[in-house]
């Protein structure tokens, strides 16, 4: 099954949410003015890589792509020179570069890659090529001022509400999926206008039988300064050590959740068999130390959080081929949020067998659950059983037990 991601991707400028005038800017110069560079900016998920290739497409122009924060030694900068003196491709086609996260490339002085800005100015001014950047913020690194001053200047910016309440009716009358207008509005309210995060809370109410208030605030409140996009990104394009190292301590979710979206995204981002056997590795040895931690042993935990972020982060040591792609959403996490009501009544049960075992959900769940599956795959749930934990008829035929309404009311009678 294709996720919303994908489904609901625009498949030309006119299906994007928001933009018009930024699109308009977009295509005026680069019609007027190919041979000056524009750079786009503004927060992460609303369209800036997206928009550039649609408008690729529909001038008929090959892209030439790459990350930024990729581009490591001289080498790189020559293959960008070469591709920017030549006027066109090898089959004649007109071509347009475009230099995503250059907001995120090192320059450091006794480095390789040092004077990368400077070259990149250098090609600037001599390019037969139209040239895109591409950044979040162009003003927090002081060595892109002058490549930035150089560009046609186009800000990218979150889409309206309305805009975005009316995308989202039109999935969910797409999707057969009945809903009430103030539920919409909550969720688009939770998603700060992120049309990336309505997508994905979405595709999860989808699965239920109707949207919901009550499913809605189950999923919670972003903060998009914690958005765990950003701290992917601050981990697979790293600025610095410390900020990398850094990247986890405001996150909104916990490290086991982080760790799933690395397994899924390290095969994706990291192409190379070198970089992507040492991130690997690195995700592996947090592994060995998530293991060793056991109940009390949380001093270990330092070592977890050092392999997650700068462990995976300066894994990569050889140069990526092919041009960005988007993190994805883990798959394990899907198939579990697709049965968010089925979890939350069974974080229930342990929550009740814990008030009467006074033990904790980690044991509740090793060692209890299984002899209750047992009891519930045989029907032989008791009234003494039932009563004695004050398990609710749905609760029960969560655990497996083939039990009638009816017949529930007669056990706790």
């Amino acid at each position: 099954m294709t996720n919303f991601l994908e489904k609901y991707r625009p498949s030309n400028l006119s299906e994007m949410i928001g933009q018009k005038k930024q699109i308009e800017t977009l295509k005026e110069s680069l019609s007027k003015n190919p041979s000056t560079p524009i750079f786009i900016y503004g927060e992460s998920g609303i369209g800036k890589t997206l928009a550039v290739k649609l408008l690729a497409e529909e001038l008929n122009l090959s892209i030439y792509h790459t990350d930024a924060s990729d581009m490591r030694g001289k080498e790189a900068i020559t293959s960008l020179a070469q591709v920017a003196y030549s006027a066109s491709n090898i089959f004649g086609q007109k071509r347009l570069i475009l230099l995503d996260e250059i907001d995120a490339m090192e320059d450091k002085r006794g480095r390789e890659d040092a004077g990368g800005f400077a070259e990149i100015t250098k090609i600037i001014d001599k390019t037969k090529q139209p040239i895109i950047f591409i950044a979040n913020d162009p003003y927090e690194n002081k060595k892109l001022r002058p490549i930035f001053n150089k560009c046609v200047q186009i800000r990218f910016d979150l889409p309206n509400k309305l805009s975005i309440l009316k995308f989202a009716k039109e999935i969910c009358d797409k999707e057969e999926k009945d809903y009430d207008l103030m539920s919409l509005k909550t969720l688009v309210e939770n998603t700060k206008n992120d049309i990336r995060a309505l997508l994905l809370d979405l595709e999860t109410l989808c699965n239920f039988d109707k949207i919901t208030l009550e499913d809605i605030e189950s999923l919670g409140d972003r903060k998009r300064d914690e958005d765990v996009f950003k701290v992917l990104g601050k981990i697979f394009y790293p600025r610095g050590f410390l900020e990398t190292k850094n990247a986890i301590n405001d996150l909104s979710i916990d490290w086991e959740l982080l760790f799933a979206w690395l397994e899924e995204n390290i095969p994706r981002k990291y192409k190379n068999p070198i970089n992507l056997e040492r991130g690997m590795e690195a995700l592996s040895r947090a592994d060995v130390f998530k293991g060793r931690i056991k109940a009390t042993n949380w001093i270990l935990l330092k070592y977890i959080l050092d392999y997650l972020t700068v462990g995976v982060a300066y894994a990569k040591t050889e140069k990526e081929a092919g041009g960005f792609s988007p993190f994805v959403f883990p798959t394990l996490l899907k198939k579990l949020s697709s049965n968010k009501k089925e979890k939350i009544i069974f974080d229930n049960i342990v929550l009740k067998m814990q008030e009467k075992i006074h033990a904790s959900k980690r044991i509740i769940k090793r060692d209890y659950i299984p002899f209750l599956l047992i009891i519930a795959q045989t029907n032989k749930f008791t009234k003494d059983i039932v009563n004695y934990f004050g398990f609710e008829h749905e609760e029960i035929k969560q655990l497996g037990a083939k039990i009638s309404l009816k017949e529930y009311e007669k056990i706790i009678e």
